[in-house]
């Protein structure tokens, strides 16, 4: 019987070519995209769970608050991790991280890498990452001791064996000249589902080594690492973290006190960091879990729209089947046989867009990829093929369950006289199932609207400084650069090409330190609070393109040493009423003082996620880690004269630049990819919808095809027959509109609230959207109905 039924099923599905490919099709783009997404998501939600001891680690971070206002930050001060260890039982181990970039040298060998990670020896026992030569309990316990991981070994040694060996790093290097760090392991990769990466792992004692001194009470006061605790397997972390509070009290109360502000501790679970974590100063940029679940729930809806459509298809051509059902019920089929036998062709109609699924995932791979920017691992695994056979079946048998039914109720004179039996309700369910998918696609579409206004209003918005044509040079702790920077300025002034030349300790939008300081405001009154800080010259200003409002700016030379140029916003939150009264002000940084001398206008420097903070502008006294060069308007010119000039004076420094533009862009990666995979989604949500319209369009059409013929013999127009049979599908795709609208609005204005700055949402974005899903319906519904509309009544009306 089985065998009968997969021949019958087999015999039809090759006589009916055209209606199987649309079948197959459609859902195969639906099973590609869950599959795809979910695998990602899985991804997502795998990270750092590779590690043993998961469940027991935890990240320290901590909230600030002075009399400014109040920020979390997920980084804490050097002295922290030890006196937790020694303090609170509750806690195994600890180990402090330091993140750098750094040039790394062996022989002529010179590149600048990212992922340079200084760390305590119990990072080996606390995380489960590899070691494959060395030895963990000692690798890491002398200063200038590093580990190299297994791609930087090859990069750097080939198949050498690297223990023993040294590089030189030009990081924590005194004399600017580079250190020597001695090979005392090679330690595989970094898995990619972890929340931070590393190339070398240096011990944290070399830091110690040159600075001693932050390692005492001071340090306390330098939040610029990352602490990550290990609780035994019985503790609470609940329960210990109502003992930070006192913890810190004992080490900095008084301070905190005298200074007005306060640090407060809080734990963060491994696993969940990467998803939701958004402090500041994350080690790398986070994943967000709202992605997580609309991208779910858009490959949720991609499935269930192309379920949807396999219902529509198979109901709108079933009656082309009404002999064969009444054939098969006279010579003694009963309904169970036939719900049986339709449904193993809906099977076998899933399996056949299961395969063609494999084939869209292989095609598409490389551009989700690219729109991911991570790789999809796993998708050949048993237990990835298993998963989405049992999903298809499902899909395939639930699918089909609905038109089964209806050809098997058909009565057999009925079905031999070709007469259709399909209730009101089902025609309903059609509809609202095509509703259903109009008002999916126009919350996409609307949200396509919307995040391409909101990247064009972060491209267009005004920074506080020109970002078009300014040449970033990374110094990367060269000592040659710093000796040399005044000839290689000269040179490059000497060009009328350059227009300004300027250094400074960080890149103004790249994120900015910050400190304590204390503010005396019109009233005399003393205001605590913290404010952003970064060492510039006197050329800095003019260079980047700022606006003074009030004051001057620095002098060349010393002269300014204790001056302060601040930003608007210092002077709102500092009680200056305007600009003009905070000039003249003393500021104090611990016993230093310091005089603002000028006021420049508002400037971002984090994105526009952020919103703009208390500044001030310093003159460096020592080094400096970057150089500003802005450019004419004949860009490829000036960067070929910047490249040319830097060879000269600084050969054997490391060429390391790029466009601040480029720069600002990747703190908007994540809105970038999601934008396009929106777009994507978007596409497919209304290539799928419009197929489901085009399979109730045919369905109406086919028990029409009489009427049609009537209403031609009796004079209709073919346009009115057109209008006649689209008006009744075009108020679907209206009554989708109305619906989606209100959602579409509700949804993206939850998504720009992430945004500090954002566009203000206009009824014309979503207009346009249901515009264009009324036009693309109106294309749909009009070409089929037309085809209908021309064929000759005669045909229509021809006795069978």
């Amino acid at each position: 019987m089985i065998k009968n039924y997969f021949l019958a099923a087999t015999r039809h599905l090759f006589k009916n070519k055209g209606y199987t490919i649309v079948n197959a099709l459609g859902l195969s783009v639906g099973l590609a995209c869950f599959a795809m997404v979910s695998l990602w998501i899985k991804d997502e939600l795998s990270f750092d769970r590779f590690h043993n001891k998961a469940s027991r680690i935890y990240r320290v971070s901590s909230t600030f608050t002075d009399e400014s206002g109040k920020f979390d930050q997920a980084i804490t001060c050097i002295p922290l991790a030890p006196a937790l260890k020694a303090d609170l039982p509750e806690i195994e181990d600890a180990v402090r991280i330091d993140i750098n970039d750094a040039v790394v040298q062996r022989d002529d060998k010179k590149f600048n890498e990212p992922d340079i990670l200084g760390v305590d020896p119990s990072f080996l026992k606390i995380f489960s990452f590899q070691l494959l030569k060395g030895n963990a309990s000692t690798a890491l316990n002398e200063p200038y001791t590093i580990l190299i991981s297994r791609s930087m070994a090859k990069k750097y040694f080939g198949d050498k064996d690297p223990v023993g060996e040294s590089l030189k790093i030009y990081q924590y290097d005194p004399d600017g000249q580079g250190a020597e760090f001695k090979i005392t392991g090679v330690i595989e990769d970094c898995p990619l589902n972890a929340h931070f990466h590393y190339n070398f792992l240096f011990s944290f004692k070399t830091i110690e080594s040159v600075d001693p001194k932050g390692f005492g009470y001071d340090g306390w006061f330098n939040n610029s690492y990352y602490t990550y605790i290990l609780l035994h397997p019985e503790a609470n972390a609940d329960q210990l973290s109502k003992k930070l509070d006192a913890f810190l009290e004992k080490y900095i109360g008084n301070d905190m006190k005298k200074y007005k502000i306060r640090w407060s501790y809080f734990l963060q679970p491994l696993t969940r960091i990467h998803l939701e974590s958004h402090l500041r100063y994350e080690i790398e940029p986070a994943g967000n879990t709202t992605y997580v679940i609309v991208f779910g729930s858009i490959a949720t809806i991609a499935l269930l729209l192309a379920c949807i459509n396999y219902i529509n298809l198979s109901t709108a051509f079933s009656s082309s089947r009404f002999k064969e059902v009444g054939v098969r019920k006279v010579l003694g089929a009963v309904g169970n046989q036939l719900v049986r036998q339709y449904l193993t062709e809906s099977w076998i109609v899933a399996i056949l867009s299961l395969l063609l699924a494999f084939v869209w995932m292989e095609l598409t791979r490389p551009l989700f990829e690219g729109l991911t920017g991570r790789a999809v691992t796993n998708l050949y695994t048993f237990e990835t093929i298993g998963s989405v056979f049992i999903i298809t079946s499902v899909v395939g048998i639930l699918a089909g369950i609905y038109p089964a039914i209806v050809l098997s109720s058909f009565r057999p004179v009925n079905a031999l006289k070709g007469k259709s039996q399909s209730s009101i309700s089902g025609a309903w369910l059609r509809k609202a199932l095509v509703v259903f998918q109009y008002t999916v696609t126009m919350i996409l579409i609307a949200g396509i609207f919307v995040i391409q206004l909101q990247m064009k209003f972060i491209r267009e918005r005004d920074l506080g400084f020109n970002k078009e044509n300014l040449y970033i040079l990374n110094v990367n702790g060269s000592a040659e650069v710093h000796a040399g920077f005044d000839a290689f300025a000269n040179d490059l002034m000497a060009n009328p090409i350059i227009t300004g030349v300027a250094r400074s300790n960080a890149f103004i939008a790249g994120g900015l330190g910050n400190r304590t300081a204390t503010f005396t405001d019109v009233t005399g009154k003393k205001i605590n609070g913290t404010i952003y800080t970064n060492g510039i010259d006197h050329e800095y200003i003019s260079t980047y393109g700022m606006k003074l409002i009030a004051g001057r700016n620095f002098k060349e030379g010393n002269a300014d040493s204790a001056a302060l140029i601040i930003n608007e916003m210092t002077t709102k939150v500092y009680g200056y009423k305007t600009p003009q009264d905070a000039i003249g002000s003393e500021v104090l940084f611990g016993d230093t003082k310091m005089e603002i001398i000028g006021v420049v206008k508002d400037f971002n420097s984090n994105s526009l996620h952020n919103t703009i903070e208390p500044t001030c502008l310093y003159l460096f006294r020592e080094g400096f880690s970057r150089i500003a060069v802005r450019l004419n308007h004949d860009t490829e010119q000036g960067t070929t004269l910047v490249n040319t000039l830097w060879k000269k004076h600084f050969p054997n420094s490391i060429a390391d630049f790029s466009f601040a533009s480029e720069r600002l862009q990747k703190a908007y990666i994540a809105e970038e990819r999601f934008s396009r995979i929106f777009f994507l989604f978007s596409f497919i949500s209304l290539s799928i919808a419009c197929l489901g319209l085009f399979s109730l369009v045919s369905y109406t059409v086919e028990t029409r095809f009489k009427e049609i013929g009537i209403r031609k013999i009796l004079g209709a127009s073919t346009w009115r027959i057109v209008e006649m049979v689209s008006q009744e599908f075009l108020v679907l795709v209206a009554i989708a509109a109305a619906i989606g609208i209100p959602i579409s609005y509700y949804c993206m204005n939850q998504w720009l609230m992430d945004f500090a700055y954002r566009v203000k949402l206009q009824p014309f974005a979503f207009i346009i959207a249901a515009g264009i899903v009324l036009i693309i319906a109106c294309l749909t519904v009009g070409l089929r109905v037309l085809k209908a509309a021309l064929l000759n009544p005669v045909d229509s009306l021809r006795s069978e």
